[in-house]
């Protein structure tokens, strides 16, 4: 059972990461104000009803709110209310689970970035070298410094990619 609950929990998790903002407003204003009318829901957030169905309609088919039909005068109108997903939905948002988790989605990310190849840094200096030279009006300063960066670019592609670099010893 516990195991399961997990399971709901991460389920719950990861619905609540990919929700928008404005569905996160919707969820959270259900919560807080309780069910209302989409037009209610509309003006709770200050934008137009079209703005809202959309949003409330994606709501509807992940399970987190309910809506039920009554008949209030002349029109039929659906009520909106959070479902029980929908309320640990909320908890969720409202703990930190959902920024720890993209914290360690960042974390995961930079680890995965490799770091920059030292040999090719060296390639950049040495061609942002020769630029200055250039620039100095010193060509033969200049062409020294791109042929020591040919150099070692063509090197660096005769390299396997699977080896490390080697480090240079001139």
């Amino acid at each position: 059972m516990d195991a399961r609950m997990m399971l709901h929990a991460e389920a719950f998790l990861e619905t609540a990461r990919h929700l928008t903002p404005l569905q996160r407003q919707i969820v959270r204003h259900l919560y807080e104000k309780g069910p209302c009318l989409l037009l209610e829901l509309a003006v709770r957030l200050l934008t137009f009803p079209e703005e809202v169905r959309q949003p409330v309609q994606e709501l509807r088919a992940l399970g987190i709110i309910h809506t039920e039909g009554f008949a209030g005068g002349k029109f039929v109108a659906e009520l909106l209310s959070l479902s029980p997903e929908g309320r640990e939905v909320v908890h969720l948002l409202n703990s930190d689970a959902p920024r720890q988790a993209a914290l360690a989605d960042t974390r995961r990310a930079t680890e995965s970035v490799s770091a920059p190849n030292p040999r090719q840094q060296e390639i950049e200096l040495l061609r942002q070298l020769g630029d200055l030279a250039k620039q100095e009006g010193k060509t033969d300063e200049a062409r020294a410094w791109y042929e020591e960066a040919l150099k070692i670019a063509r090197g660096v592609s005769a390299e396997p990619p699977s080896s490390p670099t080697s480090s240079s010893t001139q």
